[in-house]
C-alpha cells in the first residue's frame, strides 16, 4: 500500500512517527511524507519514498505558503496515495490530506474539548481517533500516540524500541564515535537556569572529570561563551544531516528538550533531558522523553544558583555515564 504521513511541525514531532515508519515499512508499505524546511531531512534519505515540502506561513499566522502548497499537492496527486496518516494538529494538514485526494485518511480529534474543532475536522477524515487536546490529559507517550495511526496496517502492537530498526530511518550511515558529551546549547530554558553561563559551568565539571566537552546550537554567541568558559569545542552552522552524525557520535548528550533530545532517542544516545516547571511538567516528560535511549530527565528549578543547577546536570550525566 502507499501511504502518505503528514507531519510539517518541527523536528521532534516528525522524530516521535520514526517507530510508526519502520512499522509500515517492514509490513511491506511504501511511505511518502509531507513534511516543512525544518524537519525534511530528520529521516535518512533513504527511509522516505517521496517527501513534500510544505513552507509554513510565519507565526502567528497558520498554514502554508500558497507556492509551496500548490507544488506539494501536485506531487502528492501524482503520487497516487492509498491512504493519508495525518500526524498533526495543523488544520492545514488535514485539509492537504483531502485535497491531495487521498481516499483514505486517518488522523486525531478531541472530542468535547474542542467540539467545534473537531465537527470540523471529522469532515476532512474517514477514521477518527481521539486524543486529548491539552499535554495535561496525556497518558501516553508521543510515538505510542502516533503509532494508533497505523493500526490495522501492521501486525505490531507496540511501537518498537530496537535501535537496530530506528537508527536506519534517521541516519543515512552509522556515524563515527567522537566520544565528547555534546552540550546543546540554547537559550529556550535560559529563563528556567539554563543559560550559556550554566552550561559553561557544566562543562568545566564534565572537564574535571576528564571528559572531554562539545558545545553545539545555532547561537553563535552563545556558543563560543561555553566554549571559552568551559573549555569545550564549538560546533554552530551544521545542517541537520551533519548535526545528527554529531549527536549519534556522542558519549552523552545534555540538553533542553527540543529536537535534540528526540534525536537521541531513536539513536539511543544517553542523554539528559532538561524540562522547565509548570503545571503540566509530569505530563510533558511522559509524552515527550527520549524514546529508545538511557536517560534522566531534570526538571530545571529557576531558585537554584548556577553552580548548583551544573552540578545536578553533572551528576545525572555522570550517573548516566556509570
Amino acid at each position: 500500500m502507499n501511504v502518505l504521513l503528514v507531519r510539517a511541525d518541527g523536528i521532534g514531532d516528525a522524530l516521535a512517527c520514526v517507530p510508526l515508519l519502520a512499522a509500515l515499512r517492514d509490513a511491506g508499505h511504501t511511505v511518502g511524507a509531507v513534511l516543512g524546511p525544518a524537519n525534511r531531512d530528520v529521516f535518512a534519505q533513504t527511509a522516505l519514498a517521496r517527501v513534500h515540502v510544505l513552507e509554513r506561513i510565519a507565526w502567528p499566522h497558520h498554514g502554508s505558503t500558497p507556492q509551496s502548497r500548490r507544488r506539494a499537492l501536485a506531487e502528492a496527486r501524482l503520487g497516487g496515495y492509498d491512504i493519508a496518516l495525518v500526524a498533526s494538529e495543523e488544520m492545514d494538514a488535514f485539509r492537504f490530506a483531502r485535497e491531495a485526494r487521498v481516499a483514505r485518511r486517518v488522523g486525531f480529534v478531541s472530542g468535547w474539548e474542542k467540539p467545534f474543532k473537531t465537527l470540523w475536522v471529522r469532515r476532512l477524515l474517514t477514521r477518527a481517533l481521539r486524543r486529548p487536546a491539552t499535554a495535561a490529559r496525556a497518558t501516553e507517550h508521543e510515538v505510542q500516540t502516533l503509532f494508533r495511526l497505523g493500526a490495522g496496517l501492521f501486525a505490531e502492537t507496540q511501537p518498537t524500541r530496537d535501535l537496530s530498526r530506528l537508527r536506519p530511518l534517521v541516519l543515512d550511515e552509522p556515524a563515527a564515535p567522537h566520544g565528547a558529551v555534546v552540550l546543546q546549547v540554547s537559550q529556550k530554558l535560559a529563563g528556567c537556569g539554563l543559560d550559556p553561563a550554566t552550561y559553561a559551568a557544566l562543562a568545566a565539571r564534565l572537564n574535571a572529570h576528564g571528559l572531554a566537552v562539545l558545545a553545539a546550537g545555532d547561537d553563535e554567541r552563545a556558543v563560543a561563551l561555553v566554549a571559552r568558559e568551559g573549555a569545550a569545542e564549538a560546533r554552530t552552522r551544521l545542517g541537520v544531516r551533519e548535526w545528527k552524525a554529531l549527536l549519534a557520535g556522542a558519549r552523552l548528550l545534555v540538553t533542553p528538550d527540543s529536537g535534540a533530545a528526540h534525536v537521541a532517542g531513536m539513536l539511543g544516545v544517553p542523554c539528559v533531558d532538561c524540562f522547565a516547571p509548570s503545571g503540566a511538567t509530569a505530563r510533558d516528560i511522559l509524552r515527550w522523553r527520549p524514546w529508545a535511549a538511557p536517560n534522566r530527565t531534570i526538571v530545571l528549578d529557576p531558585a537554584r544558583d548556577r553552580e548548583s543547577t551544573a552540578a545536578q546536570l553533572a551528576h545525572a550525566a555522570l550517573e548516566l555515564l556509570a
